[in-house]
């Protein structure tokens, strides 16, 4: 089996219960964009061309997208998305979703793709579901100081966006502790969340 007729699958399968849930697109990559709000799904070949990742991205549009190019949201990959995550395969795929030597293999792999999009594959989403409830509970469960210095960015610009100044504070002032000696475009990035 190889990675074209895998991703034919995936399209006959999956993708129509991607777009019932209001994904749009066509390819390796859908999006659903909803206000502010920009999912992203996205099917990439792993090396050997024998399996893919299946790849989960959140993103919100005032935020830069990561890599710092302006990306429109209608074009967003899960790279330029500042939450990202993948959906697992099975424990021993050590290497993505596997492709599967035969026809019936991947029919398998596929409708066992669509069981897991019901469980950890929409739970993502979910997570980063609704702008701006889901972002401020994200930010009431975040210990600033237990958090890699570029999250607090993330976070810190979010919260400024929604107003809450004092948490946003509290992670730029976490995030610039935390931030390595060299990484001066992070900590002049943390400076301006609060300058505006």
């Amino acid at each position: 089996m190889n990675r074209t007729a895998f991703l034919k699958l995936l399209t006959q399968k999956l993708f129509p219960v991607l777009k019932a849930d209001g994904f749009e697109g066509s390819g390796q990559t859908l999006r659903r964009i909803d206000g502010p709000l920009i999912h992203v799904f996205n099917v990439q070949g792993a090396s050997g061309g024998k399996a893919c990742y299946l790849n989960l991205g959140a993103h919100l549009d005032f935020l830069p997208a990561e890599g710092g190019a302006p990306v429109k949201p209608e074009a967003m990959e899960e790279s330029h998305c500042v939450f990202r995550d993948r959906m697992d395969p099975p424990p021993g795929s050590a290497f993505g979703w596997a492709y599967g030597a035969t026809q019936a293999q991947a029919q398998e792999t596929v409708e066992f793709i669509v069981s897991e999009w019901a469980g950890p594959g929409r739970a993502f989403f979910v997570r980063h579901g609704r702008y701006p409830q889901s972002f401020e509970q994200m930010l009431r469960e975040t210990d600033p100081n237990l958090i890699h210095a570029r999250t607090a960015l993330h976070l810190a610009r979010i919260a400024e966006h929604i107003g809450d100044r004092e948490r946003a504070r509290a992670l730029v002032d976490a995030g610039l502790a935390r931030a390595p000696e060299r990484a001066t475009g992070l900590k002049a990035d943390l400076a301006k969340v609060l300058a505006g």
